[in-house]
């Protein structure tokens, strides 16, 4: 795997996948499924803005604790030991804390217990062409 690989997204598909709402839970479903994601983007114009997104890859090694008793029961059925990943937008100008990224996106309680049931695999990150700022 390429850890500075640079993926480039229209902006339109980036919007989609950011404001898709997932259905009452806060712990997201695990896609099984794995479809090529390509796409192309115009040359940098001087005012385009650029948006930054982590790919970060992880195993759960045991069953992890909810930030919310109502989640729990999804939060458990997740695999173990199997590797995972999620998508989560990043600000380059900041420290990225992989582990309470992934333990917020999961829903999971922000707690040392679960940081250590956590292995960071890798990080990839994709750049995106939004439209230029006028």
């Amino acid at each position: 795997m390429n850890k500075h690989s640079k993926l480039f997204f229209p902006i339109s598909v980036v919007a989609f996948a950011l404001y898709s709402v997932q259905a009452l839970s806060a712990v997201p479903p695990v896609d099984v499924k794995g479809v090529p994601a390509l796409a192309t983007c115009a040359p940098s114009a001087p005012n385009q803005q650029v948006l930054h997104f982590d790919k970060i890859i992880f195993i759960i090694k045991e069953k992890l604790l909810a930030a919310s008793t109502i989640d729990q029961n999804q939060l458990s059925a997740l695999p173990l030991n199997s590797e995972l990943d999620i998508k989560v937008k990043d600000n380059p100008r900041t420290v990225a804390d992989l582990k309470g990224k992934i333990l917020t996106f999961l829903g999971a309680a922000l707690d040392e217990k679960n940081r250590l049931k956590i292995q960071v695999i890798d990080v990839e990150y994709a750049v995106i062409c939004a439209k230029p700022l006028n």
